[in-house]
């Protein structure tokens, strides 16, 4: 279900605040993240108009993800995951800052600059966890879905209590990336409870993941595929073909890859650009939008770079993503 009448963002980044993983990021780093930056480093316009909020590792060293040899987080590492977005002067009321910042340059995005946050996962059995001030067992499957709604509940209340200027909660991410027989229950009930209350069901499957070619059928709205071309540099760059392919016959975005890793290892530093070939190809992979992960800052680091190679990576990343309607502006 859709919270407004606007189109999606056609642009989404993936913003790693919260636990252990991410960090906390001043409004102008956020700035750098969803503006276009000229030489100057002041915004010029929109890149991208959507962010899906998550972190891995919660910050007692728990995992919000099914890591392997990873003891996963408890209720309580939910609650403070929450406490910290939400906190005054908090994650979310920085980026808040932030969206105020490009909108007072470029005007505010249609609907309100859109924000997905991601449900944790919470397997079978593992533990009993609490939400908000309701404890939960998980050694059911009904405990794994009270307590799957209990937190859907949590964030909702929590974002509306806020009242952010300039934020437009529309969904809930589902942080797995895989839907194995054991979850594909609870991954369609968390779809109903989600779109019941009237928001929107967001997922992104690695290359090989269980489930993703039936994204539909588990009742997400917008999903993406990783194809987990820039990690591994004895992946050969037919790689992205093979993931277009697959995107196109199972009806799914693509995810653009990179990491700071491209700024300080050679195996590293053109592995961007064969995805900008791809979609500079691929006008029909542009129109599903587009999911950015750029690891903790690396599209930050890229925008400030006075490097002219680097500069020209910039540039032409902003036009593919303006090629996909997000109404980016022209550098300067």
């Amino acid at each position: 279900m859709v919270t407004d009448s606007q189109p999606a963002p056609a642009c989404w980044v993936l913003l790693y605040t919260g636990g252990s993983i991410g960090r906390r990021f001043p409004p102008k780093d956020l700035v750098d993240l969803f503006a276009t930056v000229d030489t100057s480093d002041q915004p010029t316009g929109w890149l991208c108009e959507g962010t899906i909020v998550l972190d891995l590792e919660a910050t007692s060293g728990r995992y919000y993800y099914p890591w392997p040899d990873k003891t996963l987080a408890k209720g309580q590492d939910w609650n403070a995951y929450l406490d910290s977005l939400f906190a005054p002067h908090g994650r979310l009321q920085s980026l808040d800052s932030a969206v105020a910042m490009i909108a007072a340059k470029a005007g505010q995005p249609r609907g309100g600059f859109r924000v997905v946050l991601m449900i944790p996962y919470s397997r079978p059995g593992a533990d009993t966890v609490w939400v908000g001030r309701t404890s939960f067992v998980l050694t059911d499957p009904e405990g794994r879905r009270r307590a799957v709604e209990a937190y859907i509940d949590e964030v909702a209340q929590r974002f509306a209590a806020a009242r952010f200027q300039h934020l437009t909660f529309v969904g809930y991410y589902w942080l797995n990336e895989e839907i194995r027989s054991v979850d594909s229950v609870l991954v369609k009930q968390t779809a109903d409870a989600v779109h019941r209350r009237r928001f929107q069901f967001f997922w992104i499957p690695y290359y090989t993941a269980p489930g993703g070619p039936s994204w539909r059928a588990y009742g997400f709205d917008h999903a993406w595929l990783q194809p987990n071309y820039f990690f591994h540099p004895e992946v050969p760059v037919v790689r992205l073909d093979t993931a277009v392919s697959r995107a196109r016959a199972w009806n799914l975005g693509i995810e653009l890859e990179f990491n700071p890793k491209m700024f300080d290892q050679w195996q590293f530093a053109d592995r961007l650009e064969p995805y900008l070939t791809v979609l500079e190809g691929a006008p029909d992979l542009r129109a599903r939008s587009v999911a950015i992960y750029e690891g903790v800052g690396a599209l930050i680091r890229l925008a400030r770079s006075r490097d002219p190679w680097h500069r020209a990576l910039y540039s032409r990343l902003v036009a593919v993503l303006r090629q996909s309607g997000t109404g980016a502006s022209d550098l300067k």
